[in-house]
């Protein structure tokens, strides 16, 4: 079978539901790295426990990985996307009601799994409503988390110098779930077959039989990913020694340019095979892992922000692309069982980075971690290449 155009509209009511439930989502998991030096001055934490709520997301999603391809039979991708939302809804209410850490790293169980499940269901929804469309819809998706963790970064720090200080700011993204979100996405799943499959692009797909490996791409260039946009503004408060809205200010920038990078990336993912992005991604992310070792004024943070958000863009949707393209037959699958490795990953990476920087240092400890998974993902990448199959 091979692609064609999609008679789904380019902006339908369950496309736009999707969209704005990852960008409410986003506010939260997106704004992680910037909230938590905040969640600090109010309820003091050691590295070890700041990973947890990393550690956190990452069993929630692992959750709902593992889960994904059960509830897509039962449930079928709409609800999944129903559910998905609530449990954001969940955990963003105990987020900004936490009376102390382990309550606050509890609620990201409830995003991650909230959120994971919105993607893992709702990027081969994309693929397979829009058809040839789909790996632009699914970068635009990624651009619509980028959208959601931009503001999130902006508006923090007025919102915690204010009254209602960064609980009210975690308590957002539950309000606009709840009002807005939800009811597109029912509307949404009323009027749409969730549950078409994806089709076949002619020149896809692993002749050599790797398309069982590709998931390990995914597993490590998320790791890489999160390691920037989790790290970045602890790094920069504790090891750089600026103010935490020097760190908020780098935050920003970063992910403004995360999102200049993601739009542009689901421009490029018209026409460039998923793997050539990401392998620029990783080249991005060496420079950014020697800029964060060294920087030492906020000038030059808003800088390191610009870079590491560039080069963890496109790791995700690039990611997702990339096993699509490898495997489109059994594309739910093989999306869950990357999402799975990768929350695995994420469960233990950043615990792993938080106890080994308590002991030699936050700088050392995430050069070195830095280095090893991105060298590891280009190994990776290489081995599991896609080979063309003819058309």
């Amino acid at each position: 079978m091979t692609a064609r155009p999609s008679s789904t509209p380019y902006r339908d009511v369950l496309t736009l539901g999707l969209f704005a439930s990852v960008l409410s989502a986003a506010m939260i998991q997106g704004g992680l790295g910037a909230l938590l030096p905040y969640m600090g001055e109010d309820m003091p934490m050691s590295y070890t426990l700041e990973s947890l709520h990393i550690t956190g997301l990452a069993v929630g999603g692992g959750l709902a990985s593992a889960l994904a391809e059960i509830l897509r039979r039962r449930l079928g991708r709409g609800r999944v996307l129903v559910l998905g939302a609530a449990s954001c809804v969940a955990g963003s209410v105990l987020l900004a009601a936490a009376p102390a850490p382990a309550v606050s790293a509890a609620a990201m169980v409830f995003i991650g799994f909230g959120l994971t499940s919105t993607l893992i269901a709702g990027q081969v929804l994309l693929a397979a409503l829009h058809g040839a469309r789909g790996a632009r819809m699914i970068g635009e998706l990624n651009v619509s988390y980028s959208v959601g963790a931009l503001v999130a970064t902006a508006a923090l720090p007025a919102l915690a110098a204010s009254v209602l200080g960064w609980r009210g700011f975690a308590a957002v993204p539950a309000v606009l779930l709840a009002l807005v979100v939800l009811p597109l996405v029912l509307r949404g799943v009323r009027r749409t077959a969730t549950d078409a499959a994806v089709a076949v692009p002619a020149g896809t797909g692993h002749a050599t039989g790797r398309a069982r490996l590709a998931p390990a791409v995914m597993l490590l260039c998320v790791v890489v990913e999160w390691g920037f946009l989790f790290w970045l503004a602890t790094h920069l408060t504790t090891v750089a020694m600026l103010s935490t809205a020097d760190a908020a200010r780098a935050t920003a920038a970063m992910w403004v340019a995360v999102l200049v990078g993601r739009v542009a990336g689901s421009r490029l993912m018209g026409f460039l095979r998923p793997g050539v992005l990401l392998a620029g991604s990783l080249v991005l992310a060496v420079v950014a892992t020697v800029a964060l070792t060294v920087v030492s004024t906020p000038s030059a943070a808003v800088v390191t922000g610009v870079v590491a958000g560039l080069a963890a863009a496109n790791f995700y949707a690039g990611s997702v692309a990339y096993l699509i393209e490898a495997d489109p037959v059994r594309a739910d699958a093989a999306v869950a069982r990357g999402s799975l490795m990768s929350g695995i990953a994420l469960a233990f990476a950043p615990l792993g980075m938080g106890v080994l920087a308590d002991v030699i240092g936050l700088r050392t400890a995430f050069a070195g971690v830095a280095t090893v998974g991105i060298v590891l993902a280009a190994v990776s990448l290489v081995v599991t290449w896609p080979a063309r199959r003819a058309a």
